[in-house]
């Protein structure tokens, strides 16, 4: 299985196809970048159909899928930032220099495409985000609040936070606390400090997100009105920001469309890569 040593001497899994055939040599490279919690095996509907003509490039994000996990990793670093530095030194590896086509899935894999997006205007050719948004959720922390917010609350975030967050605050910190520390006893200054990281973490989250309006490459967003985890709402923000988008919905599926509603999100997939000239 393939393997690279990062810039931390971790082990992270990456696969590559048709990478070294030449028959593909003139196709636009494609990355395609996984959530959190999530491998590069959740492509796999969109690999069957993407390796019949493109390079494709997946990898494990640190500690996820096959890629060992940093044991000095703090609860409040960011995994977009890691994801962000390991795809450019493995593309370095690789020596694929652009330009590349992007495809980003949930908040993480999205969030990291539009990231690339407006740092590498000139490289990425084109985006596709798939039940994606703005908001910002890559540590255990933020996922940890994210997930224990119930649905009429996503749907309704931007108000109800604005509204509420106090409130919000006081309600979540005791179980994220819990979900994140193991048993054993710590003192009531650990907790104070640990519970001020949390509100630190989750008040960025809030006031932070991203702003995509600088995406100027041609930008597909697909959202599924079922979706609970990245509601369809945050898919139409996307698009109301990037000039050159194009919105597709999904009918009855959720955030797992990719996987739930393959042959539909692939044709629309293939049909916006077909109008690139592709």
């Amino acid at each position: 299985m393939p393997f690279y040593r990062n810039h931390n001497n971790l082990k992270l899994y990456y696969e590559l196809y048709n990478g070294h055939d030449e028959s593909f040599s003139e196709n636009l490279p494609i990355i395609l970048l996984h959530g959190f919690g999530s491998s590069a095996g959740f492509f796999r509907d969109q690999l069957k159909v993407l390796k019949s003509k493109f390079r494709i490039l997946v990898f494990d994000a640190e500690g996820h899928g096959k890629s060992e996990k940093n044991p000095n990793e703090d609860l409040a670093d960011h995994l977009m930032n890691s994801m962000v530095n390991d795809l450019l030194e493995l593309l370095y590896i690789l020596e694929i220099d652009g330009p590349f086509g992007l495809i980003g899935h949930s908040l993480v894999g999205g969030g990291i495409a539009q990231q690339l997006a407006i740092l590498f205007p000139e490289k990425v050719k084109f985006l596709i985000l798939l039940n994606s948004g703005t908001i910002v959720i890559d540590n255990p922390i933020r996922n940890a609040f994210w997930n224990l917010l119930p649905q009429h609350v996503r749907i309704n975030f931007n108000r109800i936070v604005s509204e509420n967050v106090e409130d919000l605050l006081d309600k979540t910190i005791p179980f994220i606390r819990g979900a994140i520390l193991d048993e054993k006893h710590y003192s009531d200054f650990f907790y104070e400090k640990f519970d001020g990281i949390i509100e630190s973490e989750i008040f960025e989250m809030i006031e932070n997100p991203l702003d995509p309006s600088d995406i100027k490459c041609p930008t597909l967003i697909i959202g599924s009105e079922l979706d609970n985890y990245a509601p369809f709402w945050m898919s139409k923000e996307i698009h109301d920001k990037v000039e050159n988008s194009k919105l597709e919905r999904i009918a009855m599926a959720g955030h797992f469309g990719p996987s739930q509603r393959s042959e539909e999100y692939n044709r629309i997939i293939w049909k916006f890569l077909h109008q690139q000239g592709l």
